[in-house]
């Protein structure tokens, strides 16, 4: 009882100096905040724009992250807000990730079956290997290239900045992937549907290829819902299938790249790689909760809403931290790199839809 009550004091000693420390950083960081949060909200405004979701629909987390990359390239960024945009950045793009499970129910998940679950899981696994393979043999640096990978195969924006939670890749290799995934995803929105009315696709087909394939959570269903309203239902739950991937990978990938930096700090007398991040773990819990407790729609709409505007402040904060010189010098090997891994996951989506329906 005693120990119990001296962990329980300690736990309560230590939240305590988290939000000392906080209210004491609160002025120091609340510049770069506010200019994060209301560029999120005009991000917001420009995703909902009809005359744009028209031509080139487009989620508020692209968005937040193009407008920050502007504002930086256009406008000098003064001190006093840096410390608020990092803070933005770490602190509020974690917790997007643990809210975004609120978005993921493991019963829907089990819905596209097992050979539905097999597909997602090779298509997750083989797209970010091709990825690491094909960026060493271009010699581009692992991190850009597990990145690309993860952000090609799971979910877009959203997989590379958890992954990047775990590897530490450089904020060009972070913004150079959600580059290409949204340049490739959006090509794939839009010629998917293309694509299925003039091969004659099945809907079971294509409801399988383009959730199995198509890299952003919104580009996947605005995909599924252009060829028929079942078809974006199908999606959706693909897609789905593959952002619960997220926290496996990470798993993985925290296990690798912890061998990988010990190996090579052991050659310098170093300490091992950072242990697997905790708001991943929290991610996993948050999915557990939305799936077995109940809770209204009212709770649930507003975690979620919450969800959105936490990732879009944080890829505003990303965008502001991107030096485009930086991401240039990388030249072509990046969109080489990603039209690949957006062709190999493409064709083989398409074959697994197939083989599923046949």
């Amino acid at each position: 009882m005693a120990t119990q009550q001296l962990a329980s004091t300690a736990a309560g000693d230590r939240l305590n100096q988290w939000f000392s420390q906080w209210f004491s950083d609160l002025p120091r960081i609340l510049p770069g905040l506010l200019l994060c949060v209301t560029l999120a909200g005009v991000s917001y405004a420009i995703a909902a724009w009809p005359a744009l979701n028209e031509v080139v629909p487009l989620s508020a987390l692209t968005v937040g992250i193009l407008l920050g990359v502007v504002i930086r390239l256009c406008v000098p960024m003064p001190a006093t807000i840096e410390p608020g945009i990092r803070w933005t950045l770490y602190y509020l793009l974690r917790a997007g990730i643990i809210l975004l499970g609120f978005r993921l129910v493991l019963q829907d998940m089990l819905s596209v079956g097992f050979g539905g679950l097999a597909l997602v899981l090779l298509a997750v696994a083989s797209t970010i290997t091709l990825s690491v393979v094909i960026g060493r043999a271009l010699k581009l640096p692992d991190t850009l290239s597990v990145l690309v990978g993860c952000g090609t195969g799971i979910c877009g924006a959203s997989a590379v900045v958890a992954v990047d939670g775990v590897i530490k890749g450089r904020e060009q290799d972070v913004t150079c992937a959600i580059a290409m995934v949204t340049v490739f995803g959006t090509i794939a929105m839009f010629a998917y549907p293309a694509i299925a009315n003039a091969i004659g696709l099945s809907e079971p087909v294509y409801a399988a290829w383009a959730g199995s394939s198509i890299h952003e959570v919104a580009q996947a269903v605005a995909a599924g819902f252009a060829f028929d309203q079942h078809a974006g239902i199908d999606a959706s739950l693909y897609k789905l299938s593959r952002v619960a991937m997220l926290a496996p990978v990470c798993a993985v990938l925290a296990v690798w790249w912890r061998r990988r930096a010990g190996a090579d700090e052991q050659a310098d007398g170093g300490k091992t790689g950072s242990p697997f991040p905790m708001f991943v773990l929290l991610f996993v819990l948050m999915v557990i909760v939305n799936s077995f407790v109940p809770m209204s729609e009212t709770v649930h709409k507003t975690l979620t809403t919450a969800d959105s505007a936490l990732l879009a402040a944080a890829m505003v904060a990303m965008g502001l931290q991107t030096r485009l010189v930086s991401v240039a010098r990388l030249g072509w090997k990046p969109l080489f790199l990603g039209a690949v891994v957006a062709v190999w996951i493409s064709g083989l989506a398409l074959g697994g839809g197939l083989l599923l329906a046949g």
